[in-house]
């Protein structure tokens, strides 16, 4: 579990190398997230820092998420869905301005969409997370993403937030108009700070007199980007508790049915952004306003950001899930239609290689978003997975939305292509809920925590110690030793001796050199086991066998992950605080290699159409980690794959998309 505390090598050697800003802010972030990490108590280290250091997990856990969501679609969610293309077939879903209807929104919230997974007694159905991923997912395939989006941070970052740290009144007064569709936003970001959390600028101060809070957020403190904040609606906002403190809070706003300036100012307007065009976000200011003591949330608002992240991650990778889907039921018809150079678009191999990505992003982002609720069930800590969920699907969104264009040309870009619609959008998954390299160097971060505090931390402390004066003051910058290394000896000869001789008078450099030794030997038994067949391996007995040695070969080289680790630590060092490029190429390795894993997982739980979107996708991925180096076994097996895909698809059997209904074209191919 997450809850080792990294301030001591981290936070200490941001420090030793000069930035103690940076330090600051990594130290307050970190404390926030385990804080979060408690909270949550899960009782099973990350399944990711498993596959990487070990014990090995079961191969079933690597299945879960397939059959939990096979469990996981329910009666309720279809007659929700069933509303919602009523009203999207009528012509009433969006409105002049392309924004989500008032009808819309009351035929599904009639049937209990906004308030899915809020539990009975507070008005909700009271639905398992991995059901409303079914649900969202359906929304985003069906042109109806927007809805999707909203309703979605209505049950992650919203509701949970008064689940998790609310009061027993704050529950009672506000889940139930949740529920009922009174929408409720989150606000962190500002327009001085963006989301950096640690720097927010927006506060309140108390008035006793009155026995409330008083919020300002002015000008650069303004909220801005926030999602499905409206006039009359709620919203959780972040806010210093005084306005040169460093204590964040969260607080429940009750949003006035209009803008207000008298004695306290209210504004909310559009945030003029290209993305979420068809939802409501808003850009709200306030000076003065009055916030009752009861309001305040009992937590920190970094903290309960991070706690309620978790699902929101969860939530996005659905949406991009269904997202792509829509743009392969698009692309595919567009395919089959139109005549290209030879014949139909579709009888060429990189149309069909695009239309495979498309699909198979589809399927990766599926395949994360349950393994992790899945694992959120099980109550396993989701370091790792969660970041992977997230930036993974982001990315092979962008990569499908890419793909499509390519498919489709100029139709895709067409004012009324439902591709157009969501765009923008598509590029700002990258961004949301954290950008997606950051999000990977988090996760890098957090994966290899436990062996930097139980093994590294030794040699960084030596060089720290090195980097300071008598008074404990860092050393000017040209005199610092944030590499031991031929240079340093050079420069610095005294001071890199001392170094070497106070490290091996250290338990922690023999620890180290013990951890060496017993990776060392495992690496090569590992190279010896690495002859015997696949086929006589039991652990992958219930693996279909198209997959069994893609998952061996995932396994094993995120196991080597965990020595390209130890390898940039001992290159950089103390320079590592600042080295985001390794650390940020080292995630991408991961999350390829647990996308491999969790493809073969959640494919052997699925029927043959979507398996053999999995072994393409496998193959895809293959390719980009072999490079410019790939073989033509390789290069032939994706060939075949991606032929097995298409022939699904022009037979009507591509289980992803055969429901689906295609937006035929953007306009009519006639000038008429």
């Amino acid at each position: 579990m997450s809850n080792y505390s990294q301030d001591s090598v981290s936070a200490e050697a941001l420090k030793a190398a000069g930035d103690s800003a940076q330090a600051e802010d990594v130290s307050v972030l970190e404390a926030a997230a385990n804080a979060a990490d408690r909270r949550l108590a899960a009782t099973k280290s990350s399944l990711v820092e498993r596959m990487i250091y070990g014990p090995q997990p079961d191969i079933e856990e690597l299945c879960s998420g397939g059959k939990n969501m096979k469990s996981s679609v329910t009666e309720e969610a279809q007659e929700i869905l069933h509303e919602a293309m009523e009203c999207l077939n009528k012509g009433e879903a969006f409105g002049t301005d392309g924004k989500i209807t008032t009808e819309l929104r009351n035929s599904v919230a009639k049937k209990g969409a906004y308030g899915f997974t809020v539990p009975t007694e507070y008005g909700g159905k009271g639905k398992r997370y991995s059901e409303f991923a079914c649900l969202t997912e359906e929304f985003a395939s069906q042109g109806l993403g927007a809805l999707s989006v909203e309703i979605s941070g209505q049950l992650t970052i919203g509701s949970s937030a008064l689940l998790g740290y609310g009061t027993s009144f704050q529950k009672s007064q506000y889940l139930p108009s949740i529920s009922s569709g009174q929408l409720i936003a989150f606000a962190l970001t500002e327009v001085g700070v963006g989301v950096n959390a640690k720097r927010v600028q927006a506060y309140v101060e108390a008035d006793e007199e009155n026995k409330c809070w008083r919020l300002y957020a002015e000008g650069e403190r303004n909220k801005l980007y926030i999602t499905s904040a409206t006039h009359g609606g709620l919203m959780a906002i972040v806010a210093r508790k005084g306005k040169s403190s460093k204590e964040l809070a969260l607080f429940i706003v009750e949003l006035p049915e209009e803008d207000i300036d008298a004695e306290f100012s209210f504004s909310c307007k559009s945030s003029n952004v290209s993305a979420f065009q068809q939802n409501i976000n808003s850009r709200i200011s306030f000076r003065h306003f009055p916030i009752p003591y009861e309001q305040e949330i009992q937590g920190n608002g970094v903290e309960v950001l991070f706690y309620c992240l978790r699902m929101g991650r969860c939530m996005l990778a659905a949406q991009a899930a269904g997202f792509q889907r829509m743009m392969a039921s698009d692309a595919a018809h567009y395919a089959q239609k139109r005549e290209g150079v030879g014949g139909k678009v579709i009888k060429h191999e990189l149309p069909r290689l695009g239309l495979v990505k498309i699909l198979g992003g589809a399927l990766t982002a599926q395949a994360l978003s349950h393994l992790s609720l899945a694992q959120d069930q099980d109550r396993v800590d989701l370091a790792g997975l969660r970041d992977v969920t997230k930036s993974a699907s982001a990315h092979y969104l962008l990569e499908s939305l890419i793909a499509c264009e390519r498919v489709m040309g100029g139709r895709s870009l067409d004012k009324g292509s439902r591709i157009s619609d969501i765009r923008a959008t598509a590029h700002a998954f990258g961004i949301v809920e954290g950008e997606d390299d950051l999000i990977r160097l988090g996760m890098v971060r957090d994966l290899t925590k436990r062996f930097t505090t139980d093994y590294m931390s030794g040699l960084l402390n030596v060089l720290q110690k090195t980097n300071l004066d008598k008074d404990g003051n860092s050393l000017p910058a040209d005199k610092r030793i944030l590499r031991l290394n031929v240079a340093a000896f050079m420069a610095y000869p005294l001071r890199s001796i001392n170094i070497v001789l106070s490290l091996v008078m250290k338990p922690d450099f023999w620890k180290l050199a013990g951890w060496v030794v017993e990776n060392g030997l495992e690496r090569v038994k590992a190279g010896v086991t690495k002859m015997i067949p696949t086929y006589f391996c039991s652990r992958y007995r219930k693996i279909p066998k198209m997959f069994r040695n893609h998952i061996r070969y995932a396994e094993r080289e995120l196991k080597r992950c965990r020595w390209d680790y130890f390898k940039i630590s001992l290159v950089y060092q103390l320079e590592l605080t600042r080295a985001q490029i390794p650390l940020q190429r080292l995630g991408q390795k991961i999350e390829t290699l647990m996308c491999i894993a969790t493809l073969c997982g959640h494919a052997s739980q699925l029927d043959k159409s979507n398996q053999r979107v999995a072994l393409a996708q496998i193959e895809i991925l293959r390719s980009k980690l072999d490079g410019g180096n790939a073989s033509a076994r390789r290069i032939d097996a994706l060939r075949k794959a991606v032929s097995l895909v298409v022939e699904d698809v022009m037979r009507g059997e591509s289980s992803l998309i055969k429901k689906v209904e295609p937006q035929h074209y953007a306009h009519p191919w006639s000038d008429e």
